[in-house]
């Protein structure tokens, strides 16, 4: 795991020329007296596995980037400033310094905003295509921790607001980090998708035309039915390739939302028919077996059905005989048996 102090390489360690001196000087003359002050009293009172941010001219960067409000309690800086001090004279600088720093963590606003507040200010880029980015943000995974030793990878929310408050340093080099479909923010390659993360995320970006389920709930019973393949997964017919697809679908969900769902499109298996041929198997063994006898004929099959290959899903109809229809069916039947008749052919899908 990479390291927050790692990160910082460049910005506030390498800083022994004149020319870094000089960008350290401008950067606290330029800063005003509110950030100042607030920097002041974040970077003393919340320190070591608490500090708000790794030094003082991170702090003043994200500070430019906090909006100002009337509120103790949104996502202002007069609030964080607030939380600041606390951290400083309470006696508990735990309690305050999570709200103190650039995540608000549900007191001075949701991360959520946070995080979108900085993703505005330094790596505007990196949201188009997105409408609403407090609403896409609830797709990602908060696990409620602000150590910044610990917030250098990690397919969560935490991860991706420390690298939006450095962005607002350096945006070249943290943007990409940043980001929604993060390059640094993400779970080790090699390990198995959760399928809480991947129902999580397109089930924010894939909503209604471009639904890849009808409920949380399916998502979670397809998901155990699927592969769970790697996070690395970009093209096998497993859950952490559709998971890669429904971070793509945050931001062009017509485009991609197909390819997240239970059949993978062609872009998570070579086409349609390999993704419904495993979920009908597993779903519905009885019919499935008395229907195709196994995967080899379930695909010859399929193959001469309408929408069975690649790019095909939104084209082809969700009723009659093609393959949607039964697959659509098939991810009805993960939960309930009964629709496994028309999940291998028969009653809508005839």
């Amino acid at each position: 795991m990479r390291r927050w102090a790692s990160a910082l390489v460049g910005l506030a360690l390498g800083c022994e020329s004149i020319v870094g001196i000089e960008d350290r000087r401008f950067e606290e003359e330029d800063a005003t007296s509110e950030c100042r002050a607030y920097c002041d009293a974040v970077m003393e009172g919340c320190t070591g596995g608490i500090a708000a941010y790794p030094d003082r001219a991170t702090c003043l960067s994200t500070c430019g980037a906090l909006p100002s409000g009337e509120s103790k309690s949104d996502n202002s800086l007069e609030c964080r400033s607030e939380q600041a001090v606390l951290a400083g004279s309470s006696g508990e600088p735990a309690s305050h310094c999570k709200a103190a720093g650039p995540f608000g963590a549900g007191i001075c606003g949701s991360t959520c905003q946070g995080y979108c507040t900085l993703l505005t200010a330094a790596c505007p880029d990196k949201l188009t295509g997105i409408g609403d980015c407090v609403a896409a943000c609830g797709g990602l995974r908060a696990d409620g921790s602000y150590d910044l030793s610990t917030l250098g990878s990690g397919d969560n929310l935490e991860c991706r607001v420390a690298h939006a408050s450095l962005a607002t340093r350096d945006p070249e080099k943290h943007c990409p980090d940043a980001a929604f479909k993060s390059a640094a923010c993400a779970d080790p390659p090699a390990a198995e998708p959760s399928c809480d993360d991947y129902c999580r995320v397109v089930g924010v970006a894939c909503t209604g035309a471009s639904s890849a389920y009808e409920s949380q709930a399916q998502c979670l019973a397809v998901c155990k039915l699927l592969d769970r393949g790697k996070n690395a997964d970009k093209v096998e017919n497993s859950v952490g390739c559709r998971k890669y697809h429904a971070y793509n679908a945050i931001a062009a969900p017509a485009q991609h939302c197909a390819h997240a769902g239970p059949s993978g499109d062609g872009h998570c298996g070579k086409d349609n028919c390999e993704g419904y041929c495993q979920l009908v198997e597993r779903a519905c063994a009885a019919e499935f077996k008395a229907t195709f006898g196994d995967l080899g004929k379930c695909a010859s099959a399929c193959g001469k059905w309408p929408g069975a290959a690649a790019d095909s899903w939104n084209a082809t109809a969700e009723t009659g005989n093609t393959v949607r229809c039964r697959v659509v069916n098939a991810a009805r039947a993960s939960e309930k048996p009964s629709a496994c008749a028309a999940a291998v052919g028969g009653g809508e899908c005839q």
